[in-house]
């Protein structure tokens, strides 16, 4: 038994020595400055990523919206079209079956509008 208890507290001994001489007991705010820059990597990463995404976000929208503009119908005018329509209506006037004499259009150009009587 006094034996048994002696191996007991040499094994005990060996290990609180292996456990006192490791680097956590020894240096212990070397793990948490390593814990920290590991850390602190993985913030950039993610902010990078963020920054990337929403760069691609605006580019994206800048594409869309320069798609839009390209199908509005105040560009159109721009370019010397105009739009008319009913003004009994309100319904854009796309065949001249949509009209008869006597009818009276608004005709949007541009810079304003024109109002217009069907001879």
């Amino acid at each position: 038994m006094k034996n048994a208890l002696k191996s007991k507290t040499d094994i005990m001994r060996l290990r609180f020595e292996k456990c006192m001489n490791s680097r956590v007991f020894k240096e212990p705010l070397r793990e948490i400055n390593e814990k920290t820059l590991i850390l602190d990597k993985f913030i950039k990463s993610l902010e990078n990523s963020g920054l990337k995404k929403l760069k691609d976000c605006k580019l994206v929208m800048a594409k869309n919206t320069s798609k839009l503009d390209g199908l509005s119908p105040l560009k159109t005018l721009s370019r010397g079209y105009s739009i008319a329509t009913s003004k009994v209506t309100n319904k854009s006037i796309r065949s001249i079956n949509d009209v008869k004499a006597g009818d009276e259009l608004e005709i949007r150009v541009e810079d304003g509008k024109i109002d217009a009587i069907v001879s």
